[in-house]
């Protein structure tokens, strides 16, 4: 009696040509960080539209999201392989430039495993862990999958293994610091600072306790940031 074959398919990775990321903890600013690599060329495929607390939309795909936490809690499963390639593919086919928002910050560490040469370029973005908390309050969001210590030093680590990467906080490009313009420079972009709205901003020096390792962590993000802008 014939048996039928029960060899799985081999799904492998598509390699990403061309990666253009903004990537940082929800309410640090990606959005308008988006809006700036957009004012400079690049298309961001978005699901979500504005709303009172991004009037300007959210730049990120569901399915993106999603595949983020994926990625963190079991790694490249063929599932994950799979939805992966979708995205991957969205990227390389893009009409001209074509960027993606991560949330999740150690789920940047699977794109650039398959990055053609590894050459990848990343706008990291963090803002005040106080403000980011009041913000996610004021949204009703109490609990996300990573705090803002964990995802933020996994923002540091990436830094440190992506050549072509600079670090920005929410509150030097709501103030459009003349510093901003040289870092995006770095990695080959000319922004248009008008699109920044500081009218838009939804929180400022809030009086939430830290713990010590945030505060140090802030520092660190704030040497990194400074490092990029000179």
């Amino acid at each position: 009696m014939e048996t039928q074959s029960t060899e799985k398919k081999d799904i492998r990775p598509i390699v990403l040509k061309n990666g253009i990321f903004v990537v940082g903890h929800p309410r640090s600013g990606t959005s308008l960080a988006c809006q700036l690599l957009q004012s400079a060329g690049v298309g961001f495929p978005s699901d979500f539209g504005g709303d009172d607390y991004n009037k300007s939309g959210y730049f990120e795909l569901e399915t993106g999201k999603e595949l983020e936490k994926k990625l963190i809690d079991k790694a490249m499963t063929e599932e994950n392989v799979l939805e992966l390639n979708k995205i991957v593919a969205r990227l390389n086919d893009g009409a001209g430039l074509t960027g993606l928002k991560i949330v999740h910050v150690p789920a940047l560490f699977f794109f650039r495993h398959i990055a053609k040469d590894k050459k990848m370029r990343v706008v990291f973005i963090f803002r005040n862990p106080a403000d980011v908390r009041s913000s996610m309050f004021k949204r009703g969001i109490s609990q996300f999958k990573l705090s803002w210590f964990d995802n933020n030093n996994a923002l540091v680590a990436a830094h440190e293994n992506i050549p072509k990467s600079i670090v920005i906080s929410y509150e030097a490009l709501i103030a459009g610091r003349p510093g901003i313009r040289r870092a995006f420079k770095k990695i080959g972009f000319q922004v248009d600072m008008g699109v920044i709205r500081r009218e838009e901003q939804t929180q400022k020096n809030s009086r939430i306790v830290l713990t010590a390792d945030e505060q140090r962590l802030y520092k660190v993000l704030k040497r990194l940031e400074r490092e990029s802008c000179r």
